[in-house]
């Protein structure tokens, strides 16, 4: 887009334009005195940069003549010798000289103002044609003080910007250089020598060269002096137009542009014998120049995707696409996607990284053609998002460009385009619920749970894959599956053990139910969480709330329930050694052995014996026998219990009795007052063996 409200467009005839033979010729008033007949020049200027890998070698011209729709800057492709206009109705007025800076391709021309002198500076990237030509300021007075002439000769050596009038007033054998941030001329050299008009370039090795109006080609220095002549040039036909433009081509040969006919030729050397290469546009009046230069190629590159190598259909779709210059200087890139008409109600979004700029910030609609202003290293991010057809099948394959201003060539065009394709699966919306009923269970108990697995469409998912691992604190699993609507099949009708794995058949708008038993372990604790799954097939469908098949979404079911423990139960086992019948004066050492068997841990409990509640009241106290003192004892194991021992002498009445050797008249060490014995435990006995069990004992003599 230019100022002119047109894109550049690229000249397709590329034809040849007949000879003209007659000069035009206009007054030019040179340092406001004098007003002479010369003939009105442009320029043509290329740099050669030697050893640059992938170089731009398209040439740029301008001129200046509004009245006949010429105040425009146009390339031509040296390789293809086709002309596109890149910007119309550049700002300023008639320019007469042109330059390419060969680092980054930036054009620079000087207005050849009403005054002939101190004419406006501008800049312009011809690889941003959507930017106006910047003002830098004018070229003089320069940094003598003095008054520069408005002129025809410019050129870049390397990246130093050389200026000479050459329009046959005081400075017209003054070499400048050009301040290319400012516009303002240094005088550095004086050379003679050269006459008036035509164009000046550097060639490969630095060699400056000079081209007067009447086709006299020249060596000079930039140091100063004298030039050296090397001839005058040839044209078909005996033809004598005046030369305007010089340059030098990627392969060395010359190239001279000529005012009337507006045609660019290609020149021998040393014969310095020119052929027509190619006709030129903006007329044969007015001012005007042409420049060039071996520029680094711009270097763009795209990248696309949307993150999924599957989509299903009537699901969304978003792509992002980065358009990333890898070059050294600013760039347009054009960003076209053509996306497939399977996919609806696209929508775009652009977001630049700084400095950088989007020409739209967003979009709608298929068909995307847009553009971003790159600076170097800079991004575009391109967001596009989009509805699959409930339709679609097969694949969706989208393809995003990038591509220069259509004057340049990318030095990489392997990554100018960047593709995504993606599988279009089947859409299918599982569901599932799973309840038990019971918000509180009883450790040992039965338990059941109702699981319903559903489809909402639209498509079928066959092969559904339904899975439950039951907590392992559930015994005896068991499953059966059944109940179907809507079509739906089980992939099994039932099965056993914790871990549940099955499949489904399940049309749009079925339904299928699974019944799981077992029984709540009575030594379980806690909660009971148990979830199952139902998710989509391997392949070929595609859940909307769960595209990874993980579970997402209402493709899983838990369900909680808090469990009731047992109370401890703690089992008693006793015994007596030596068993049988014995004699009095025999020792019997009774063992009780203990055992938490319950849900939980029993907490402060007590051991007595005998056990003063016994229904048979000779069974409540110790009788016929002498307690032996000291033959309490507690073998703990691994429960962690500490046991402290206690002494009745009232059946059990009180505990404070201390038994003695001798007492109620028994032998010595032992103790016939004795009634009951007592072991208080500290710690909690665990209802998990082996932390479970411990035994106590004591011995008592036969009377």
């Amino acid at each position: 887009m230019n100022s002119a409200g047109g894109l550049p467009q690229r000249r397709k005839d590329a034809k040849k334009i007949p000879f003209e033979t007659r000069q035009r010729f206009a007054p030019l008033r040179l340092c406001g005195k004098l007003s002479l007949q010369i003939p009105l020049l442009a320029i043509l200027v290329i740099f050669m940069l030697s050893g640059v890998a992938a170089a731009q070698t398209d040439v740029y011209h301008i001129r200046g003549n509004a009245s006949s729709t010429s105040d425009s800057i146009w390339a031509v492709d040296l390789t293809t010798a086709t002309e596109t206009l890149v910007y119309a109705n550049y700002p300023g007025g008639n320019a007469a000289t042109l330059a390419q800076r060969p680092s980054d391709g930036m054009l620079f021309y000087i207005i050849n103002n009403t005054s002939g002198e101190n004419g406006a500076v501008y800049r312009f990237n011809p690889a941003t044609p959507s930017i106006a030509p910047v003002l830098l300021g004018n070229i003089g007075p320069s940094t003598s003080g003095n008054d520069v002439g408005s002129g025809f000769r410019m050129a870049f050596l390397n990246n130093t910007l050389y200026y000479m009038p050459g329009n046959g007033e005081s400075d017209s054998n003054t070499l400048y250089t050009v301040n290319q941030t400012t516009g303002r001329a240094t005088a550095s050299a004086t050379i003679t020598g050269t006459g008036s008009g035509g164009d000046m370039a550097f060639s490969s090795t630095g060699t400056l060269y000079i081209v007067n109006q009447n086709r006299q080609l020249y060596t000079a220095s930039v140091a100063g002096g004298a030039a050296t002549s090397v001839g005058t040039v040839t044209f078909p036909g005996g033809a004598t137009p005046s030369t305007l433009g010089l340059a030098f081509d990627s392969s060395g040969r010359l190239l001279i542009q000529t005012q009337s006919p507006s045609n660019l030729y290609r020149v021998t050397l040393p014969s310095l014998s020119a052929s027509v290469f190619d006709n030129l546009s903006g007329g044969t009046t007015a001012t005007g120049d042409l420049a060039g230069a071996n520029v680094p190629a711009p270097n763009l590159s795209i990248t696309k995707t949307d993150g999924v190598t599957t989509v299903y259909r009537g699901g969304p779709v978003t792509y992002t696409v980065v358009v990333t210059n890898n070059g050294t200087y600013a760039v347009t890139g054009t960003v076209t996607d053509t996306v497939p008409a399977t996919v609806t109600g696209v929508a775009w979004t652009c977001v630049a990284s700084a400095g950088s700029s989007c020409t739209s910030a967003s979009g709608s609609g298929n068909s995307i053609n847009t553009s971003a202003i790159l600076q170097a290293s800079g991004t575009a991010t391109y967001t596009i998002s989009g509805t699959i057809s409930a339709s679609a099948s097969g694949t969706l394959t989208n393809t995003a460009t990038v591509a220069p201003p259509s004057w340049f060539t990318d030095g990489s065009p392997a990554n100018n385009t960047a593709t995504d394709v993606d599988t279009i699966t089947l859409n299918a919306n599982l569901g599932i619920t799973k309840t038990d009923g019971l918000a509180n269970i009883n450790a040992g108990s039965a338990i059941s749970y109702t699981i319903v697995v559903s489809n909402a469409g639209p498509d079928a998912s066959s092969g559904s894959v339904f899975t439950d691992t039951v907590p392992a604190d559930i015994t005896g699993v068991t499953w059966t599956c059944g109940s179907p609507t809507g079509g739906a099949t089980c992939g099994a009708a039932n099965g056993s053990g914790n871990t549940i794995s099955t499949t489904a058949n399940l049309p749009s708008g079925s339904t299928l139910r699974y019944t799981v038993n077992g029984t709540v372990s009575p030594t379980a604790t806690g909660t009971l969480t148990n979830t199952a799954r139902i998710v989509t097939p391997a392949s070929g469908v595609t859940d909307p709330n769960d595209p990874t098949r993980t579970g997402a979404g209402n493709n899983s079911a838990t369900d909680n329930t808090t469990i009731n423990p047992l109370p401890p139960n703690i089992g008693l086992v006793k015994s007596v050694s030596p068993n049988g019948t014995q004699l009095p004066g025999t020792d019997l050492i009774y063992t009780i052995v203990y055992t938490n068997t319950g849900g939980r841990a029993a907490t402060s409990f007590q051991l007595v014996d005998p056990n003063p509640l016994n229904a048979d009241p000779l069974e409540r106290v110790l009788r016929n026998v002498d307690f032996k003192v000291g033959s309490m004892a507690s073998s703990p194991g691994t429960t962690g219990l500490v046991a402290t021992f206690q002494y009745s002498n009232d059946g059990g009445t009180t505990w404070t009795y201390t038994p003695v050797s001798g007492g109620g008249g028994a032998p010595a060490g032992y103790d016939r007052v004795v009634t009951n014995v007592r072991w208080t435990f500290a710690g909690n006995l665990s209802h998990l063996a082996p932390n479970n069990s411990g035994s106590v004992s004591f011995t008592v003599r036969i009377r």
